[in-house]
């Protein structure tokens, strides 16, 4: 009898316990499918220069408990002043959801010229006032590296589409302000 005792504390009390410390510790906000894409579609692809000496930033934070492991995520911000746009940028890296992860954060910081990069800009923040300034830079996602140096046989920067969902869906749920949230996707 303690056997089975021991069994559905396994088979449904961790289930449980996870789900109920997942709820109530790690929610953040709940972007759905049609949000996310809702802020890619406002969004716009440009070419940005990421100078050499860009201020670097890693963060680390729990995307949320699960049985598998592999709770903490990373991310890696590069913050960088724009002279076109007149406003401050960060170009948001996450580490973790694809075999290149590594490779990104490799590849920035080798071109003394510095990084031409084609990133995705929402164009509601780019607009903003409340945005690019050095406490808060307009949030950007790397697309693709065109100076890329040195003998690569395969381009170790480039982000697909599911990715980028992937990215802004991350950054929708873990580091948008909720105000800023529910403005932006207010019903």
């Amino acid at each position: 009898m303690k056997k089975m005792g021991f069994v559905i504390g396994l088979l449904i009390g961790i289930p449980l316990f996870i789900i109920l410390i997942n709820f109530l510790f790690f929610r953040g906000n709940d972007p759905s499918e049609n949000e996310i894409n809702s802020y890619i579609s406002h969004s716009k692809k440009e070419m940005i220069i990421l100078p050499q000496n860009a201020k670097t930033e890693n963060k680390q934070y729990i995307a949320g408990l699960s049985r598998r492991g592999r709770p903490s995520a990373f991310l890696k911000k590069y913050y960088f002043y724009d002279s076109r746009h007149k406003k401050f940028f960060a170009l948001l890296i996450f580490d973790g959801f694809d075999k290149k992860s590594n490779d990104r954060w490799w590849v920035l910081g080798d071109n003394e010229e510095g990084d031409k990069i084609s990133v995705q800009i929402n164009q509601d923040q780019l607009n903003d006032p409340k945005y690019g300034t050095e406490n808060n830079p307009v949030p950007v996602f790397p697309r693709d590296i065109h100076n890329l140096k040195g003998g690569f046989t395969s381009d170790p920067f480039h982000v697909s589409d599911p990715l980028n969902f992937i990215f802004v869906e991350q950054y929708l749920k873990f580091f948008m302000p909720k105000d800023e949230f529910a403005k932006m996707f207010k019903q």
